[in-house]
């Protein structure tokens, strides 16, 4: 669907991942424009390589990853690069809601992962405050954007998130939350900026980020919020994070993984 869309990039990502060694060659399931890769890339130096169905998304990411390629995250034995290769990180950013089998898409993924890598989830709460009271008015509906995003298919609290992390045979190393007081406003924000005309008609706009309001709320707002809402993340949060390793490492093993693999744990204890 070509619809305008603002990107927010989620700045828990660049920070769950603090610590690790710089220039992680990472693949970003699901990239969209490459939002999340460029961040990656600008405050860690990392290698992104970007998987997407949307033709127009891509197209905007091969201007900010290192390759970004139009591919079927369901089907990644078809993906256009050598089956050979492997990362140091797997990215899931808000892309398993969308999937009908998330743990089949995930677990077919670790063929992928280099020995010592991590993967890195993100997706958003269902249970956030505002859906709890809309629930309690008896509304239900989808929208364009945000946690009812109409493109969504399956949905998780913060116990089920979890469990599914354990049954689809991860370690959560980390877990961190982006906040949800104010996030729910967001959609009404969007819609603002595109009756103003401040979106022309692209696809995957950065003018929300680049704003001065958005500017002076990350710096001033957001570590109050976020202090608030870890607290109570199963009602405050947003979208939860973790980062993981899997229990059961992929078997192959390229020359020179071991030392590599010794880096990053060491940087993760």
């Amino acid at each position: 669907m070509n619809r305008p869309y603002f990107e927010i990039a989620n700045p828990e990502i660049p920070k769950i991942i603090e610590g690790l060694p710089r220039g992680l060659n990472i693949l970003d399931v699901g990239c969209g424009s490459g939002v999340h890769g460029a961040e990656l890339k600008r405050l860690h130096d990392h290698q992104v390589v970007g998987v997407d169905l949307s033709t127009a998304s891509i197209a905007k990411a091969k201007m900010r990853l290192s390759e970004a390629y139009v591919a079927d995250v369901t089907k990644p034995e078809l993906y256009p690069f050598s089956s050979s290769r492997q990362f140091d990180l797997i990215l899931f950013s808000d892309i398993l809601e969308h999937l009908y089998d998330p743990a089949d898409v995930l677990a077919r993924h670790l063929s992928w992962l280099a020995p010592g890598g991590y993967i890195l989830i993100s997706v958003p709460n269902i249970a956030i405050w505002n859906m709890r009271l809309s629930l309690l008015a008896g509304r239900f509906e989808y929208q364009d954007t945000g946690t009812l995003d109409r493109t969504h298919i399956r949905y998780f609290t913060r116990s089920y998130f979890m469990r599914f992390a354990q049954n689809a045979g991860l370690e959560v190393r980390r877990s961190r939350i982006t906040p949800g007081i104010l996030r729910p406003f967001v959609p009404w924000i969007k819609k603002m900026y595109r009756t103003a005309g401040a979106i022309d008609h692209q696809i995957d706009s950065p003018s929300i980020m680049d704003s001065g309001p958005y500017k002076f709320y990350m710096k001033w707002f957001y570590p109050l919020e976020h202090a608030v809402c870890r607290a109570w993340p199963g009602l405050l949060a947003f979208q939860f994070v973790v980062l993981s390793v899997p229990r059961a490492l992929p078997s192959s093993k390229p020359s020179g993984a071991g030392s590599r693999k010794e880096e990053m744990e060491k940087q993760i204890a």
